[in-house]
């Protein structure tokens, strides 16, 4: 009798150590086997510190040990307009120890200056940050919604100014876009920055702005502007009653989007790691409110869905970059 009780009590011993090394096992292991990761993941953010996308890595890294089961280490790596940080993301040793936050600059970089790296050097991860870009006007603007906007473009071609942060930048490119689909003659201003874009709207020196929220909201919110186009595929929750460009008819989605990468190379089974652990951490609630209290507008991707957003921006560069 003692002899049977030894052996349930030595059986179930082995199944909770199994168990335990089970629940222990939840690393990823890449393709030697190895356990992804035993050390600290560092993410360089090729912009300075304190701007939205250092803020974006971040937060991500605040909640990240618990959940990754290492610390995430950010390093700025800011000049060049990206590229610096960007040139040491893309030739890493892609074993999943150094990743990158990346914006669209991954692609406008390698296009528009003489950079040794493109787009295509980074693997994408997760996209956790898109802000819709919206057609923002002076108060003054002799028309107050997208009908009257077009309408007024198509009678007087060429009449129109739109403000955009820089001449090589998404908004840029959006103009463009939204001139061609509509069939309207704009013209597109370039700036230094959307800060400038939206005080020579709010002045009154130009007509018109392609911008994010964030840039003009003070402006929005006293009255000095109105929005009248959002192009997104669905409502803004901020400013709700502006309808998207579709509902006009016009196939335009542009935003400024923001996520992590891995270098080319980096074993397929660490990207799904990371994938998972972060999608785990944008899902946390305190991780939403610290973005949402930052005024950044969280959105997620997986990697392939990522990756097309990412090809679409470079197909849209090469097509209005010469225009």
């Amino acid at each position: 009798m003692r002899k049977n009780f030894t052996k349930v009590i030595s059986f179930m011993v082995l199944a909770l150590l199994v168990v335990l090394a089970g629940c222990s096992n939840d690393n990823a292991k890449n393709k030697d086997g190895v356990d992804y990761p035993t050390k600290p993941i560092k993410i360089i953010n090729p912009f300075s510190a304190g701007g939205p996308a250092d803020n974006t890595s971040r937060i991500l890294a605040n909640h990240a040990k618990d959940i990754v089961g290492k610390s995430l280490v950010i390093e700025n790596r800011d000049g060049g307009g990206g590229s610096i940080g960007q040139t040491a993301g893309a030739t890493a040793k892609p074993d999943g120890y150094t990743l990158t936050l990346i914006t669209s600059s991954i692609v406008s970089n390698p296009i528009f200056n003489n950079v040794s790296y493109t787009h295509e050097d980074f693997v994408p991860i997760i996209m956790t940050v898109n802000d819709p870009f919206f057609l923002v006007l002076g108060k003054d603007a002799p028309y107050d919604d997208a009908e009257s906007f077009l309408n007024y473009a198509k009678e007087n071609p060429g009449k129109i100014s739109v403000g955009v942060s820089g001449a090589q930048t998404v908004p840029a490119f959006t103009s463009k876009e939204l001139a061609e689909v509509a069939g309207i003659d704009i013209t597109t201003v370039p700036f230094d920055g959307e800060a400038l874009a939206v005080a020579a709207v709010a002045g009154g020196h130009i007509d018109a702005l392609i911008g994010n929220y964030s840039g003009f909201e003070s402006q929005l919110k006293s009255g000095a502007m109105k929005a009248i186009l959002l192009f997104d595929s669905e409502k803004s929750d901020l400013i709700p009653d502006v309808p998207t460009a579709s509902e006009h008819g016009l196939d335009v989605v542009s935003g400024s989007w923001r996520g992590f990468a891995a270098p080319k190379g980096t074993d397929p089974e660490i990207i799904e790691y990371l994938q998972e652990k972060f999608k785990e951490i944008t899902e946390q609630e305190e991780y939403q409110e610290q973005m949402t209290n930052s005024g950044i507008n969280i959105t997620y991707k997986n990697a392939e869905e990522f990756k097309a957003i990412i090809d679409d921006t470079y197909n849209k560069y090469m097509k209005f970059a010469g225009k």
